[in-house]
This record gives structure tokens, C-alpha cells and sequence, in this order.
């Protein structure tokens, strides 16, 4: 596995080879499939990029919050999405960052599985709140097989994580390169009446 130093480099490497070609990211295909589901609050983009999350959700969120190991995707984000005020740019590993209970209306992680973040959505995810997650599938491995297992998932692998939610897609591609979808909302608050 790599260490984070070496992770933040080849992230790095990838965005300043492509610097020539920058444009606004066009939005994820997830994220606006179910935009209908953004309704307002604060919105985490982990491992944001060039922000395929924010470019769907800009207009749905108050805030966002983008987060992205590579110091080289953050400097590019900030030129291309300059005049958003709303956006709050991190340079962090977003694994390691403690986030308080139920602090988001959505949270997305796209071209991301990171299994110690993914434990964290449930409880970081408000009531109500949407999850979309896309990631490589375990069968990108037979495609790509110097890819990182750890890296991969399975469609039960992620269901597994938010049994009690509302699944509103948990499907995986069926052409290379090999992907896992998944949509969720967490079930809001059930309050007991009193008698």
C-alpha cells in the first residue's frame, strides 16, 4: 500500500501533466442522475479534484466543503472555481480528517474508496442526506492488474455499509473500466409521540 506522501505525489504528477487542458469539470454523471435529492445544506466533495461532485451540486448546496490530497488539483480547483465564494478548499487526506455527527446534506467520493472514510458516511451524513459514491469495481482487476485491491469494491461491499438507508441505485457497470455506483439517503429521525 502507499504511504500518503507517495499517493499526494502521484496525484500531483497526473494534474500537472493534464494543467494545459484545464476547463470546469463536466458533472458527474451519478451526481446528476439524483441532483433532484440536493436539497440545500453543507455538501462534502472527498478527493474533489477538479470537482465533478461540485460542478453538479453548486447550485443545490450552501456550502461546500472539497477535499483532495493533491496540492496540484486544489491549485487548479481554486483557478477554475474562483468566483464560487461558497467553496472552502482543504489539502488533506480526508481519511484522517474528523468530521462531527450528521455535518452534511451530501457527501460525495467519486474516483474514491477509501474503506476508513467510507465507515465515517454514515454517521457524518444529516438525516435526510444523500451519499453518491463511485468507485473501481474488484472486477477492475482483471482489466488493470497492478490496481490496488484496496481500491476496489464490490456493490454488497458498499450496500453493506448503509443497511438501513435508502438505496436509491447500488449497481456496477458492466463494460471496462469496471465501476461501482451507489446512491443513498439516510432515513430521517423518527420521533415518537408522546402520550
Amino acid at each position: 500500500m502507499m504511504t500518503v506522501a507517495e499517493v499526494r505525489a502521484k496525484w500531483n504528477r497526473r494534474y500537472e501533466e493534464k494543467a494545459a487542458e484545464r476547463s470546469l469539470p463536466r458533472p458527474n454523471e451519478l451526481a446528476l442522475r439524483f441532483r433532484r435529492h440536493i436539497r440545500g445544506g453543507t455538501m462534502l466533495d472527498a478527493a474533489c479534484g477538479l470537482g465533478a461532485g461540485i460542478a453538479a451540486a453548486i447550485d443545490r448546496v450552501d456550502r461546500v466543503i472539497a477535499v483532495d490530497i493533491s496540492d496540484a488539483a486544489l491549485r487548479a480547483a481554486r483557478e477554475l472555481w474562483g468566483g464560487h465564494g461558497k467553496i472552502c478548499w482543504i489539502q488533506a487526506d480526508v481519511s484522517k480528517l474528523s468530521w462531527p455527527d450528521a455535518m452534511f446534506s451530501l457527501v460525495c467520493a467519486f474516483g474514491f474508496t477509501d474503506w476508513d472514510f467510507l465507515r465515517q458516511v454514515p454517521r457524518i451524513v444529516a438525516p435526510g442526506g444523500l451519499f453518491l459514491y463511485q468507485g473501481f469495481s474488484r472486477r477492475q482487476l482483471a482489466v488493470k492488474p497492478r490496481l490496488d485491491p484496496h481500491w476496489t469494491s464490490t456493490p454488497q461491499q458498499v450496500a453493506a455499509l448503509f443497511p438501513a438507508w435508502r438505496r436509491l441505485a447500488c449497481e456496477e457497470s458492466d463494460t471496462p473500466p469496471y465501476r461501482v455506483s451507489f446512491a443513498g439517503l439516510r432515513p430521517c429521525a423518527v420521533t415518537e409521540e408522546r402520550s
